[in-house]
């Protein structure tokens, strides 16, 4: 009696392990190229920058299907040119590489240099260009002092804001609809230095830039609404939080083993 008790309690516990560890085994539909790749053989030569402008989980064909929508920023005798593309499949491990990244360029070919590391739109090639624009003193703002970093004086009731003087609308149009302060541009060349995407400050989770950023949330409610909503995202990230987990007990259990393997005489 009391082996069968321990067989059915073993029995038990390991049909809980299996479900707890299991992992999703729905493939993903896979590209042969990602469309970034194909834009940026296709503008060869010019200057351009690829915004992400929506992102998208679905199933096809009992497959799961990432995809992209792109904004393309053109530059043409000093105006700005753009292209906004239809939904373009992606690859999955490039999907979840810019899930951050929403809003943001994720390639950028200015003068001559190529960059796939994310950031801001215009940083680098816009924002700090004299060619578009100049340095302006300002007062303050609530939201700018709030957002100030640590090494920034407080006490100051000015700070530098980028002001553009290009003559085209669509420019100023992509380059001013958000204030960008000289302290963020520093922010983003430091990180541009070290090969790293600059988000700008973060404060209980949310950024100033990119998928995080309250901006956004704002702008872009039906994505948000999306991802909230729809079942295959919903699928998509418990499977996700599976894999991670047992991941995570995978590496625990490996470094346990080689702790107590010691070194045999």
């Amino acid at each position: 009696m009391k082996s069968t008790f321990y067989y059915a309690l073993i029995l038990l516990f390991s049909t809980l392990i299996i479900s707890c560890g299991q992992v999703d085994t729905l493939e993903s539909i896979k590209v042969p190229i990602e469309p970034s790749e194909e834009i940026i053989q296709q503008l060869k030569g010019q200057d351009f920058s690829v915004v992400l402008n929506d992102m998208n989980i679905s199933e096809k064909d009992n497959k799961r299907l990432f995809e992209h929508k792109y904004h393309i920023l053109k530059v043409v005798k000093d105006s700005l040119v753009v292209d906004s593309l239809s939904w373009k499949p992606v690859n999955q491990a490039f999907f979840e590489k810019h899930q951050g990244d929403l809003g943001m360029e994720i390639v950028s070919n200015h003068n001559g240099k190529l960059s796939k590391v994310a950031r801001p739109i215009g940083f680098e090639w816009a924002i700090g260009n004299p060619k578009y624009g100049e340095w302006e003193e300002v007062s303050k703002t609530q939201d700018s002092t709030s957002t100030a970093s640590t090494t920034t004086n407080t006490n100051n009731r000015s700070e530098r804001r980028w002001r553009s003087h290009t003559p085209s609308f669509i420019f100023w149009y992509w380059m001013m609809r958000r204030p960008t302060y000289q302290r963020d541009y520093a922010g983003y060349r430091t990180a541009s230095a070290a090969g790293r995407s600059y988000y700008g400050s973060q404060t209980n989770g949310t950024s100033k830039y990119g998928t995080n950023s309250t901006y956004q949330k704002a702008k872009r409610p039906s994505f948000f609404n999306r991802r909230r909503s729809s079942n295959s995202w919903k699928s998509y990230t418990t499977s996700s939080k599976k894999t991670s987990r047992s991941s995570s007990r995978y590496k625990s259990s490996s470094s346990t083993r080689s702790r107590s393997g010691g070194s045999g005489k």
